[in-house]
């Protein structure tokens, strides 16, 4: 696998994006590289990628594991290298709960993800978001720059259809810049 100048499309699920490699912490078509995200991303060279695009995954690491895994991925990242992420917004959940009167079974699962019982642990919901907490964790991880993105700003990414334009107003887009 090559690395050097890659992409990396990060939680990638069955929405891969081609010209990516594309990882997710379980096998389906189109995932290149099957990685435990929470504990396998020392395995990604540093300085190697130019940009990582996660959609609606760090919201499913575990609270005191996610300025590691930032950290590695701006480790990985080349100098002015850009992590892309889209995430659950607490202040989109908070304004579709209480200002459009959204039942309470729809807030409740933007809010804690799938959490049936048969659900896999890791489609649950470990923690939320504001524009002003995710912008600290991407500063302590080491990244210069967060700034908010639109999808319309990488096709690729808006033709993929995934949670990042399924779940616009309840979603959180904050890139960090190396």
């Amino acid at each position: 696998m090559e690395w050097v100048g890659a992409k990396l499309h990060l939680g990638c699920g069955d929405k891969p994006l081609a010209g990516w490699i594309n990882v997710d912490g379980v096998a389906a078509p189109g995932v290149d590289l099957v990685l435990d995200i929470e504990r396998d991303l020392e395995t990604i060279p540093s300085g190697a990628l130019v940009q990582v695009y996660s959609s609606h995954l760090i919201e499913h690491i575990h609270p005191d594991l996610l300025p590691g895994v930032l950290a590695h991925l701006h480790r990985a990242l080349r100098l002015e290298g850009r992590l892309t992420l889209a995430t659950i917004s607490l202040e989109g959940i908070f304004h579709n709960a209480y200002e459009k009167g959204y039942s309470p079974a729809a807030w409740n699962s933007y809010l804690y993800g799938r959490t049936e019982s048969g659900a896999h642990p890791m489609m649950a919901h470990r923690q939320a978001f504001t524009t002003a907490y995710l912008g600290e964790l991407l500063r302590a991880a080491g990244f210069k720059l967060s700034r908010q993105w639109m999808l319309a700003e990488y096709p690729e990414i808006n033709a993929l259809n995934d949670c990042a334009r399924d779940s616009w107003h309840v979603t959180l887009y904050l890139e960090g810049l190396k």
